[in-house]
């Protein structure tokens, strides 16, 4: 028989019981339960996709509209454009529309740098909000 020390690192730990199937099927049912809630929440607003012009595009000319692709359909709530360090210009006529992609014509822009803030509302009734930044090339006309 080996001596008092050893015996006691010799024997096995307690083994757990296996979990029984109740418990496992409460642990898959809450594990998908997450993975629902996770995935609606992530598809809960409307993201900007893309617009034209595109965020920190420098173009060589004015734009006379900017053209918005949302994840899903929203509708326009708030646009404002600041050149450089100029007052911001609320941009008023804005489309009724809801729809993925939206498009609303520009006031006259010359050369320089600008900031283009928008607000939106998904039909679920999530706002969302952003800003891009895009440049005119002082040749353009």
């Amino acid at each position: 028989m080996p001596p008092p020390a050893l015996r006691i690192i010799m024997t096995e730990a307690p083994k757990k019981a296996p979990p029984d199937e109740v418990t496992m099927k409460l642990r898959t049912a809450a594990i998908a339960l997450m993975a629902c809630l996770m995935a609606e929440t992530a598809q809960g607003h409307a993201h900007l996709e893309k617009s034209t012009p595109a965020d920190g595009s420098t173009l060589s000319a004015a734009p006379s509209a900017v053209e918005m692709t949302f994840s899903e359909a929203a509708r326009l709530t708030a646009l404002s454009i600041q050149k450089d360090a100029e007052p911001a210009q609320a941009i008023r006529a804005l489309p009724a529309a809801v729809d993925k992609t939206l498009r609303v014509a520009l006031p006259t822009l010359a050369a320089g740098s600008y900031a283009l803030t928008w607000r939106a509302l998904s039909q679920d009734g999530h706002i969302t909000s952003g800003t891009l930044h895009f440049t005119i090339a002082a040749s353009a006309h």
